[in-house]
């Protein structure tokens, strides 16, 4: 999938990167060293390899998020 954004055309992977950098996700001083940044890069890569599209999208992430919070209570 890619959305328009000033002027250019980006991936979803590339949008990650780019607001993942805007929020500081990186830094050091940001939450576990910047891991957090670089996981969530990690994560979007996978889900890009998966081919998941808007729907098969948020099905995939309404279902980790549910078995993940049913995991950690």
């Amino acid at each position: 999938m890619e959305t328009e954004g000033e002027g250019m055309i980006e991936t979803r992977h590339e949008f990650f990167k780019r607001r993942l950098s805007e929020l500081g996700m990186y830094d050091a001083d940001s939450d576990y060293d910047g891991m957090i940044g670089a996981a969530i890069e990690e994560l979007s890569l996978v889900f890009s390899k998966q081919g998941h599209s808007g729907g098969s999208a948020q099905i995939t992430i309404g279902l980790f998020n549910q078995l993940f919070n049913e995991w950690s209570k």
